[in-house]
């Protein structure tokens, strides 16, 4: 089996689900599980983009699913890559392209890495894979509920957490969840700028709203954090975040309690402004119509509902539009897919894993445990690390990290069977 071809191949397939793509990928890992003597299918559901199922059955006691994502993000600012983000490339040691490190990379080194096993261990494993998941997975949750006695395991493994800053493998047993909204203030139509003595403009309104969102650091809305479960004193033991490493991944100075701040904090971010003229030169005007784009990341137990509930009463003279809700969640790190995690990372680097109680950003991991009634959840053997540059320009894995999650994913389900 040529390690690297079949990677290569996925890569060069446009998944981009914003853009409606994805059919030809879901179809190539269906074909290829097929061919290796997977039992797979296309479950087209509700969505564009088809979810992709495979099994393995051995009869045994135990499951573990499998959950990765074969959608991509979009790959503009096309003139800042490097390379066709297409046409994958083999450079330094590193594989360039889009999708390699989030997720294509992480499902086919865990895939492959099963494959590769001399002798399939006494687990039953189910692979499900989802070509929506950089649009919001929209239609995961009617997804799990009409397949649920389908998807039945004990375990779950989610899509993929990498290498973190001090070099370690990372777990992650977490995700935050997310409160997407657009709010917008307009007036009847655009106006002459002599008129400002006295006509209303929302540009001024809108940055009113968005200065009262913050005060001191802090998100003010009323109640944002009575509800924030905070990181306890063993689970700020286990980050081991490199303050050099995050700095150079993000070009930008980072305090020193860096990762503990992005594992526990929630936050209220401006995504995106718009208002008035911004083409070139000069044109005197007071714009009808301001908006912008917040997304709220929050924590356990944080609910995106009353979160949102908190922002309608605080903001009650603009308009509040929802683009996207998912709850945050938590495993405990006693879990036995936690520990098997951890013990096959120590295994398989020879040092000791960075345990984040959640990532830094979101998905859709709340549905999963909550649809399929499963807690025993967690993310690790993936691919990337903190200059991957995923959802960037650029994209890259390192060939050593692609071979070694293979080794990680056998180590891992070969614990699991013996549990």
């Amino acid at each position: 089996m040529n390690q690297l071809e079949d990677l290569l191949e996925f890569v060069r397939i446009d998944t981009t689900s914003a853009k409606g793509k994805g059919e030809e990928g879901a179809k190539f890992i269906k074909d290829y599980m097929e061919r290796h003597g997977i039992e797979a299918r296309l479950i087209r559901h509700q969505s564009k983009n088809p979810y992709v199922y495979g099994e393995i059955n051995v009869k045994a006691k135990r499951t573990l699913l499998v959950y990765n994502h074969y959608d991509v993000q979009p790959v503009e600012p096309l003139d800042r890559w490097e390379s066709d983000p297409f046409t994958p490339v083999m450079k330094e040691g590193k594989i360039v392209g889009r999708g390699v490190g989030d997720d294509k990379g992480s499902l086919m080194a865990r895939l492959q890495g099963i494959l590769e096993m001399e002798k399939l261990p006494s687990l039953n494993l189910k692979f499900i894979y989802e070509g929506e998941e950089e649009i919001g997975s929209p239609n995961i949750d009617s997804f799990l509920k009409d397949y649920k006695d389908l998807l039945k395991a004990d375990y779950v493994l989610w899509e993929g957490a990498g290498k973190g800053s001090s070099g370690a493998p990372e777990i992650v047993l977490g995700v935050k969840g997310l409160l997407y909204v657009e709010i917008s203030t307009r007036t009847a139509k655009d106006l002459h700028s002599m008129y400002a003595p006295v006509a209303k403009n929302p540009a001024w309104k809108l940055v009113e709203v968005l200065s009262s969102l913050k005060r001191d650091g802090k998100v003010a809305v009323p109640g944002f954090y009575d509800k924030v479960k905070w990181l306890t004193k063993e689970e700020v033991s286990f980050l081991k975040g490199d303050k050099k490493s995050m700095e150079e991944a993000i070009s930008q100075e980072v305090p020193e309690d860096f990762q503990r701040r992005l594992v526990e904090e929630p936050t209220c971010n401006i995504a995106g402004l718009y208002s008035g003229y911004t083409g070139e030169g000069s044109k005197t005007v007071i714009p009808s119509y301001a908006m912008a784009k917040l997304d709220f990341r929050l924590v356990p137990e944080q609910d995106p509902d009353e979160i949102l509930n908190s922002l309608k009463s605080y903001l009650r003279d603009v308009d509040i539009r929802v683009l996207g809700r998912v709850r945050p969640y938590r495993t405990s790190i006693n879990s036995e897919v936690a520990r098997c995690l951890i013990d096959s990372a120590k295994e398989v680097y020879g040092m000791d894993p960075e345990v984040l109680p959640n990532s830094y950003g979101t998905g859709p991991m709340e549905s999963f445990a909550r649809i399929l009634e499963n807690n025993q959840i967690a993310d690790g053997i993936g691919v990337d690390y903190p200059g991957s540059n995923i959802h960037s320009f650029n994209e890259n894995i390192f060939v050593q990290d692609y071979l070694k999650a293979k080794e990680w994913m056998r180590s891992f389900v070969k614990r699991l069977a013996q549990l």
